[in-house]
């Protein structure tokens, strides 16, 4: 029989399906450390950087991949979670690939070369697995298996985003030029800790080397202390980028958001296909850590982060799909991003309110959540995804969610998306967040429900 990377995959330990029984201590960068030399030491031919926070890094992420690679770089771009299939999480974007650029995962390793890679590697990690003992992860697995790829394809440079935490996150065991701290929320309290210092020092983790350039995007106090703090212990003098002095928006609508940028050049008009002041905020730290990079070396221009900026798309980040009724997949999933998405449909769609499907995983606070979206929500569906972390619907409920609103339950996502449209009608919104899965199930569903 022959290797299937999706069966081998499966017997690593998979923290993203058993969250609520991890403990810090089965974190560990030296299995991370162990599991590259097993690869060879593909780190050695790559070069980082790094985005940690608790909202807004994966979009970070792809604005500066976007730009990079605008700049002429091949940009290696590691992100997670993914929507359907794992090798979204690795991607390598090419200079002057313009066709490529309006795919939803654009660059996207494919399935065959992470096959060959990993069955290369099988005996050396087989042999740390089972003869030494080392309890290797799924991300750990995923994480080298990547790095792996992209020195194969010889990315110029990589951008990483953290999976959970930063300070003991796989992606920590590689060393970085820039790092950057998107905005600091209450999430995974159980291992992060229980107030935002706390979890402001576990990001803060991945600053590490008095060589690094830091970007810290706009923080609330007690998170920026603590950042400040750990930048000072190496001798940082970090970059900070505060939102309506370096950044004033001019605009968000349902084409996206306008915005100019003051760092080490003025940028006027900067436009993303994102909508939301959130999502200025995400980009903004994206073009500082790329002006960060030319301490290295790296070449940047006003044209290049204007039009890498301008290619960027998220998938199910205030998505719109504009069918019978329409439809939004945002996948807020803290109490702080739903605030933020809420906010944006206020500005996008003013005076009007939506049908809210709503399922959340058990290691988030659905109540945070709930509360954040309250404001523009008529009436509820809550569901579930077909995950395993998937909270039960009238779990939701005896919890109290949405208690000022007229709530309905169904027993999964294609159901849940029958009844908001018929809530809606034609001329309504559909609202579908809360979680990633659901989102991503809801995303494969839209177009053939509402219409589009």
């Amino acid at each position: 029989m022959g290797f299937s990377l999706e069966a081998y995959l499966d017997t690593f330990l998979n923290w993203e399906k058993n969250l609520g029984t991890a403990s810090v201590e089965d974190f560990s960068l030296e299995r991370i450390e162990r599991l590259l030399r097993a690869f060879g030491q593909p780190d050695d031919k790559l070069r980082f950087v790094h985005v940690a926070g608790s909202k807004g890094k994966g979009s970070a992420c792809a604005c500066l991949a976007h730009i990079l690679r605008s700049a002429g770089y091949r940009v290696g771009l590691y992100t997670s979670p993914h929507l359907y299939s794992f090798n979204e999480r690795i991607r390598l974007l090419e200079p002057g690939n313009v066709a490529g650029a309006s795919a939803v995962f654009e660059g996207v390793a494919s399935m065959a070369e992470l096959s060959d890679r990993a069955r290369y590697y099988q005996d050396p990690v087989d042999h740390l697995r089972f003869k030494e003992g080392v309890g290797i992860t799924w991300f750990e697995y995923v994480t080298v298996l990547a790095v792996s790829w992209f020195a194969h394809n010889q990315a110029d440079i990589v951008v990483l985003e953290t999976g959970l935490g930063g300070r003991l996150d796989a992606t920590n065991a590689l060393e970085t030029m820039v790092c950057g701290i998107a905005p600091v929320g209450m999430e995974h309290t159980r291992l992060l800790g229980n107030t935002l210092a706390a979890i402001a020092s576990e990001k803060a983790g991945i600053i590490k080397s008095a060589s690094q350039q830091v970007v810290l995007a706009g923080q609330q106090p007690e998170a920026l202390e603590v950042l400040r703090a750990r930048c000072r212990a190496f001798g940082i003098v970090p970059t900070e980028v505060a939102c309506g002095t370096d950044f004033p928006v001019r605009s968000v609508s349902l084409q996206g958001t306008v915005f100019d940028f003051r760092g080490r050049r003025e940028y006027h008009g900067l436009s993303i296909r994102l909508p939301g002041e959130h999502q200025a905020v995400n980009a903004a730290l994206a073009v500082a850590m790329a002006e960060s990079l030319e301490f290295y070396g790296f070449v940047l221009s006003v044209p290049a982060v204007r039009q890498g900026l301008s290619e960027v798309f998220w998938p199910a980040r205030f998505e719109v799909f504009s069918g019978t009724p329409m439809a939004i997949l945002d996948c807020a999933h803290t109490g702080e991003s739903a605030h933020a998405l809420a906010r944006t449909f206020m500005r996008v769609f003013p005076g009007r309110r939506c049908i809210l499907v709503f399922g959340i995983g058990t290691d988030k606070d659905a109540l945070a959540v709930a509360r954040g979206l309250m404001p523009v929500v008529d009436r509820v569906v809550l569901t579930r995804a077909e995950h395993a972390r998937a909270t039960d619907p009238a779990e939701l409920l005896s919890a109290g969610l949405f208690a000022q609103a007229d709530v309905r339950l169904s027993a999964g996502v294609p159901e849940a998306l029958s009844k908001a449209i018929e809530l809606a009608g034609p001329d309504g919104l559909v609202l579908v967040s809360g979680s990633v899965f659901v989102c991503a199930e809801a995303r494969a569903l839209v177009p053939a429900y509402f219409r589009c």
